[in-house]
This record gives structure tokens, C-alpha cells and sequence, in this order.
């Protein structure tokens, strides 16, 4: 690689990382006029409540993702390779999406809690903060059970044998010996869901709990003071780096190697394999049936009343702006897969623009205009860049590099060196060496890595609403609109549309995966 090609590169990773690195020197450039205020009356109250909710968010996920996850992997049992398809679903369904629906049932005026109180004198209200934990967890909680699935079932063949052998059983064996081996899959899905947890701002606000994001959107549009928020931003930031922290000191030390053979799945007959069918399909009812059922249902009430051609024109921005985000990202992730299979060791920019993922969308959307508002008031006569589609799609690449670079850079891993050395050897470049022949290998992770980017924009809000032109209007946007102004049933439709705009490519993203692995 020439070393401008280098430089170009490098230097497309630093403006990547730019929102990040605005939002951490925020203290050097940003006058915080009210920072007293919120560090004496509001921080720590944010902190708490954003350290509570992902406490109870995490807790209640990993009670559902690891005995599913152990139940599909270990066992066989009736409709068992559906169950384990369907157990991911619920990840198509956004957290603010999922939040407004069990409000509609189980509000205070909700439809279930109307129920229960007429037939058995009961009223429950989720409308707090450990009820919004629970209903994180039910969305969320395909992050921990896909990597711990995938541990379960990836060998632990001579592991369980030697337990057998020592009289483990049963519970003994999934608690003694799979859960710790599978404990850094399970740890960094759990890191996963921390960071969407973190990211929301759309349920939290709709629930009143005051975490750090809100905080963010407060300080911002309520005190008139961006230094304040650009500060409340570092919080998270630093936050993040002690989950990473806590996520990478937990596999510390830990022996956690196994066999890799296939664990060979125990048949479980009559009674045994319909319980463990029934537990599975209890989940996935609570979990996605029930949101689904009454979104489907508004929506069809709602039918008539909806502005029909004002969301056909927010679904056809919503795929526009996936569609743009998914070249942008794929073209750059292609540029850095070139980068790291030629000159490894001079990547640590592109690691820095790979921590946007790490970072909720606020901060990084908040970051961008800080980044830009310079150019838009230096008067140079350009196109104003604050509200325009362009920066919201720049915002889009820095938040998502990561999704689409990492199974790039995993795919390249894979290939061999010989078939580079090869070409190097007949002539050609290095360009025309990955251009003609590490590029058409990375295919497959080429279509896994648009899909995932492609869910990530249709069902991202808190960026959205904050980097959206005027009046430009998203599936996410009229959801989140409508939901403020208590009008759930009519935010049904764009609910209903959001979550099959992301349940088609997780459908695409499923099969071209059953291919491969033949």
C-alpha cells in the first residue's frame, strides 16, 4: 500500500472518530454555564437510575437468555430448530417500540390491567423504572442468548463427560460447568445489551426515568446548555469504558478452552420435550407474542385514521437513509478490511472509529454537531450541514463502522496468506490483489454486514431525532411522535412497519448463514 493510500485511509478514521473526540475534549472548548447545577442536583440521580435500570434490565435477560440458550444447544426436542430461530425475533422489535406497547398493556389504563382489575381486583403499572428494566430485558435479551447458544453448542463434549464421571447432573452440570465455560460469550453479550440499554432514549423518556441520555436531552433543550450536555456525554463515555472493563476482567485468568466438537444433542421424549417446548414458546409469547399481537391489532383499528401517504413517504426515507447508510459504511469498511490485511499495525485509528458502537447515539449525534457547527457559521457560503441529510448519514457510518467492519475484518482473518503472495508473485498490486481476490471471498460477510447496519438505522431514534432535517419525518420519528402525544393506537402502524422493515433482512441474514454452514 502506497503511503498515501495510508494516509487517506488513516485520515478517514480520525474524522470517523471526530463526534468521540469533540465530546471528550468538551471541557477544553464547550463553556459549561449551568454544570454546577446539574452536577449538584442531577448527576448523580441520572447515574443512579441509569445504573439500576441496566441492572434490572440485565438481571431479567439473563434469566431468560441462558436457559433457553442451554435448552436449544443441549437438547432435542419437538420444533426445536424453530424455537431457536424464533427465540431471536424479539431483537427486531426496538426497545421504544416495545416499551409503548406493554404501556398499552399494562399501564394504568391499559388493556390487560383494566382486566385484571375488573376480574381478579388487580391493577399493575409498569409505568416506572424496574417495569421499563423487565421490558429492556424482554427485548434485549437475544443479545446474551445468540453467544451463549452459540457457546453451548460450539464443544464442551469431554468438559461434560469428565463432570458425568464426577456426578454432575442435571442443574449441577449447566451451573458448574457450561455457564463458566461459556462465560465470556455470555459476558460479552451482556456487554451488548448494556450499550442499547444506555443507548435509549426514547422508552426512558416515555416511562419518566431519568438516565444520563435524558439528561443529555435536558440539559440541551431544557437549560440552553450544550457544554453541560457534551459533559453529561463524558459520563456515559466513561461509563462504557468500566463495562468494558468489567466485560474484559471477567475473562481474566479463566481457562475457558473446549474441545470445539459438536455437542451431541440428548433427545428428550413424551412429556419432557413438550415441557421444554412449552418453557421456550412461554418466552417468546411474553416477550415478542404479546407486544406483536396488540401492535397488529391498533393497527388494524388504527387503519383508518392514519395519514397513509405521510408513511409511505417515512418508510420510503427510513429505507432510503438505511440504503445510503449501508453503501457509506460498506465502502469505508472496505477501505479499512484493505488497511488491516496489509499494514496491521498501523490501525489504532481505525480501532478509535470502531468505538462508535460503544457509544449511545446521543453522544455521538450531539458530538457531530459540535464537529460541524464551525463550518456552518464560518459564513463560507456551502451548504448548511447542521440538519441535513449528509451529516445524519455521517452520523449513521461513525455510530455503525463497527457492525459492518467487524465481519470484514473477520472474513479476511479467515483467508489465507498464500493466495495474496501468490498474486504479489504474478505482478499485480496490492489493490488489484484484494480488489480480485480477497474482495469476492468477503461476500457473504459483505451481505451479513449490510444487513445488521441496515437493522441498526431502521430501528436507531435517539440520533434520528436529534440530527433529522426539518420536518423530515422517519418510521421511527411519527412512532415516537405519535407515543408522546399518547396517541399509541395510531403509532401501531409505523410500529408495525419498523418491525417488519427489520425482521426481513435478520430473515435474509438467517438463511444466507444456514448456507455457509453447509
Amino acid at each position: 500500500m502506497t503511503r498515501a493510500a495510508r494516509i487517506g485511509i488513516t485520515s478517514l478514521a480520525v474524522l470517523l472518530a471526530g463526534p468521540l473526540l469533540v465530546v471528550l475534549s468538551a471541557p477544553l472548548h464547550t463553556p459549561a454555564p449551568e454544570w454546577e447545577h446539574v452536577l449538584g442536583n442531577l448527576l448523580w440521580s441520572q447515574l443512579g437510575e441509569t445504573l439500576l435500570l441496566l441492572a434490572i434490565a440485565l438481571a431479567t435477560a439473563l434469566l431468560i437468555a441462558v436457559p433457553c440458550a442451554w435448552l436449544v444447544a443441549l437438547f432435542d426436542f419437538p420444533l426445536r430448530r424453530f424455537v431457536g430461530w424464533a427465540l431471536v425475533l424479539p431483537m427486531a422489535l426496538p426497545t421504544y417500540i416495545a416499551a409503548y406497547t406493554w404501556a398499552a398493556l399494562l399501564g394504568p389504563t391499559g388493556s390487560m390491567s383494566l382486566w385484571l382489575q375488573s376480574h381478579f381486583g388487580v391493577k399493575p403499572d409498569i409505568l416506572n423504572l424496574p417495569g421499563l428494566g423487565v421490558v429492556l430485558g424482554l427485548v434485549l435479551y437475544p443479545y446474551i442468548y445468540l453467544p451463549a447458544r452459540a457457546a453451548f453448542a460450539r464443544g464442551m463434549t469431554a468438559q461434560f463427560d469428565a463432570a458425568r464421571l464426577l456426578g454432575a447432573e442435571g442443574e449441577s452440570l449447566f451451573r458448574r460447568v457450561a455457564v463458566p465455560l461459556a462465560r465470556p460469550a455470555i459476558a460479552a453479550g451482556a456487554l451488548l445489551l448494556c450499550m442499547e440499554v444506555m443507548n435509549d432514549y426514547g422508552a426512558v423518556k416515555y416511562y419518566g426515568v431519568r438516565t444520563l441520555t435524558t439528561g443529555m436531552f435536558r440539559s440541551w433543550g431544557g437549560l440552553h446548555d450544550l457544554g453541560s450536555s457534551l459533559r453529561i456525554g463524558i459520563v456515559l463515555v466513561a461509563l462504557v469504558g468500566v463495562l468494558i472493563w468489567i466485560e474484559r476482567r471477567s475473562r481474566r485468568h479463566a481457562s475457558t478452552a473446549t474441545d470445539q466438537a459438536p455437542i451431541e444433542r440428548r433427545k428428550l421424549c413424551g412429556i419432557e420435550g413438550w415441557m421444554a417446548f412449552a418453557a421456550c414458546m412461554v418466552v417468546l409469547l411474553i416477550a415478542c407474542g404479546l407486544p406483536m399481537s396488540k401492535i397488529i391489532g391498533d393497527a388494524w383499528a388504527s387503519w383508518g385514521i392514519n395519514d397513509h401517504v405521510g408513511l409511505m413517504l417515512a418508510l420510503g426515507r427510513t429505507l432510503l437513509l438505511a440504503l445510503g447508510a449501508v453503501v457509506l459504511t460498506l465502502i469505508i469498511a472496505i477501505f479499512f478490511a484493505h488497511r488491516e490485511r496489509h499494514s496491521p499495525r498501523s490501525s489504532i485509528a481505525i480501532r478509535a472509529a470502531n468505538l462508535g458502537y460503544a457509544i449511545p447515539g446521543a453522544v455521538i449525534a450531539i458530538g457531530a454537531m459540535v464537529l460541524v457547527g464551525p463550518v456552518d457559521r464560518s459564513g463560507w457560503g456551502g451548504p448548511v450541514l447542521i440538519g441535513s441529510i449528509g451529516l445524519l448519514l455521517y452520523a449513521y457510518c461513525a455510530r455503525f463502522l463497527a457492525v459492518g467492519t467487524q465481519p470484514l475484518f473477520g472474513a479476511m482473518r479467515a483467508q489465507s496468506a498464500s493466495l495474496d503472495e501468490a498474486a504479489l508473485l504474478l505482478g499485480a498490486s496490492t489493490w488489484r490483489t484484494f480488489l480480485r481476490i480477497n474482495l469476492p471471498l468477503l461476500r457473504p460477510a459483505l451481505l451479513g454486514a449490510g444487513i445488521l447496519v441496515a437493522v441498526d438505522v431502521i430501528k436507531e431514534l435517539p440520533l434520528t431525532l436529534i440530527l433529522r432535517p426539518f420536518d423530515f419525518e422517519t418510521l421511527g420519528t411519527s412512532a415516537y411522535r405519535y407515543a408522546v402525544n399518547e396517541q399509541l393506537r395510531e403509532a401501531a402502524l409505523p410500529a408495525l412497519l419498523i418491525v417488519l422493515c427489520a425482521v426481513v433482512p435478520l430473515f435474509v441474514l438467517e438463511r444466507q448463514l444456514r448456507r455457509v454452514q453447509r
